[in-house]
């Protein structure tokens, strides 16, 4: 009797690491989902539909700010390219002015001596007087004026100061688009782990479920047993297995409020407020012979972060450029038309004089500015080192990441393939162990111990599946693309 009590304790305590480890899975889920999400409650009575994982990227990819952010930064990138180009173009501007003055301008002549020379006749000579001219005054024009005038700059050569600025827009652009794009793998991952979570915690809890219903049938069986049968099986069995059903349903019932946890960190990075199914499938498991070199290229190829890093060197490049065109000359053709609006016809506002137009050749050529010019190109030719040794920092983390998502992925297909088989060994063991009882060839506690066992293994088998998927998925985050995958594993 001692020793199928201790072995009734031994399948008890398969149960107890069963318990342990269910727990600490979904103790550990508070790193996959996020914090309280605040929900809101639809008044939609749309009818609930099952929505796919493409279905539920889909979505977040319309509602999440974060993209829609990105989406403005590349506006605000195109803009600012359109700005750098307008410096090819003449530049052209209208101004006008009215004036008020609180009397009429004048001219003022002073007085002054006009001396006659001597005039010579019949051979005398007359002497002149000086004559004494008073002060004039001589209106220049009226004191109301309006002065309009349309001037225009086209510059023929900056010192290549225009063309780096285009250059630096034009990589501006790039590193919004792969800002956006590295936005989009970003929420493709995060709801691949909420949706993934989510199936995993339906999973869990049909084992669950699954497994209470058994405990239940063979508590049944054991109490019949305890009252009907030859004296085999004792109260105090029965008595143990009740405890662990009823310590299996509050595990049940914490995996069912799990489920909605997950579910409403789905929501939460969908950004919809509006109910919805998931499918009831298990989590795919495909199987791929990925070669790092490979993979290698395509991360180089498609990486946000290295692309961000390849224009900015672009970038840092073209300011060196712009850097350098402060000490050439910049010549542009300058013109300008002015005209007068003045009652006064006469003075300088006179016929001739109220509309002008002129044109010419301008010149700026920098002397001495302080060596603020040397200083600008040792500064973008410094961010341009700094950026440079961030890319070889960049490069090396790559193939790093690169190397430990393939041990992941190669560790958790390995995991997979034996929990499975751990998992159909279980269930087998458990099917022969059943039909053994029903022939009283087995004790209940052999019973309760295989479907614990069998259990318990179909949780790892599911958490398996769950930590395949999301080394796929950090793998794809890497390389910034999908990956092509062969058929799946049976």
């Amino acid at each position: 009797m001692q020793k199928n009590i201790s072995e009734f304790k031994y399948g008890k305590n398969l149960f107890y690491i069963f318990l342990f480890f269910s727990i600490l899975f979904f103790t550990n889920t508070k790193n996959i989902y996020p914090q309280k999400a605040n929900i809101k409650s639809s008044n939609d009575t749309l009818k609930i539909k099952a929505l796919s994982l493409n279905e539920c990227i889909r979505i977040a990819l319309e509602n999440n700010h974060k993209i829609k952010a990105a989406r403005e930064d590349i506006r605000i990138a195109t803009a600012q390219k359109k700005q750098a180009e307008s410096g090819y173009w003449p530049q052209v501007s209208a101004n006008a002015a009215y004036s008020l003055t609180n009397q009429d301008p004048l001219f003022i002549l002073p007085s002054f001596k006009m001396s006659i020379p001597p005039i010579s006749a019949f051979g005398s000579t007359i002497n002149m007087r000086d004559i004494q001219v008073p002060q004039e005054d001589i209106k220049l024009m009226d004191k109301q004026n309006i002065h309009a005038s349309i001037d225009i700059t086209y510059p023929l050569y900056t010192g290549g100061k225009i063309q780096a600025l285009n250059k630096e827009a034009q990589s501006g652009i790039e590193i919004a688009d792969q800002e956006y794009k590295k936005s989009n793998m970003e929420i493709d991952y995060d709801i691949k782990r909420f949706y993934y979570a989510v199936i995993l915690a339906k999973r869990i809890y049909k084992i669950g479920i699954d497994a209470l219903d058994r405990l239940n049938i063979t508590l049944e069986l054991t109490e019949s047993l305890y009252k009907n049968g030859s004296g085999k099986t004792t109260k105090l069995d029965y008595l143990k297995n009740k405890v662990l059903v009823d310590e299996v349903k509050t595990l049940v019932s914490g995996l069912k409020t799990n489920i909605r946890s997950a579910k409403q960190a789905l929501m939460f990075s969908m950004g919809t407020d509006k109910d919805f199914n998931l499918p009831d499938e298990e989590i795919p498991f495909d199987t791929s012979n990925w070669s790092k070199a490979d993979l290698l290229i395509k991360a180089f190829k498609s990486n946000p972060d290295w692309n961000k890093l390849i224009a900015a060197v672009s970038v840092y490049k073209a300011k060196i450029e712009e850097a350098k065109s402060g000490f050439l000359p910049s010549l542009a053709i300058i013109g300008s038309f002015n005209q007068n609006f003045n009652s006064y016809k006469y003075g300088i506002t006179n016929k001739i004089n109220s509309s002008i137009w002129m044109i010419g050749l301008g010149a700026q050529i920098p002397i001495f500015n302080g060596f603020r010019t040397k200083n600008e190109i040792n500064e973008a030719d410094a961010q341009l080192r700094k950026i440079d040794e961030q890319k070889h920092l960049l490069h090396d983390a790559i193939i790093l990441q690169t190397e430990e998502s393939l041990n992941k992925i190669e560790s958790s297909t390995k995991k997979v393939r034996d929990t499975f088989e751990a998992k159909q060994s279980a269930a087998e063991s458990c099917s022969l162990t059943e039909r053994a009882f029903q022939q009283d060839m087995a004790d209940a506690k052999d019973l309760i111990q295989a479907q614990i066992f069998e259990s318990f293994m179909d949780v790892q088998y599911q958490k398996a599946l769950y930590d395949h998927a999301m080394a796929e998925a950090n793998l794809e985050l890497l390389i910034g693309s999908k990956i092509m995958k062969t058929r799946s594993w049976e």
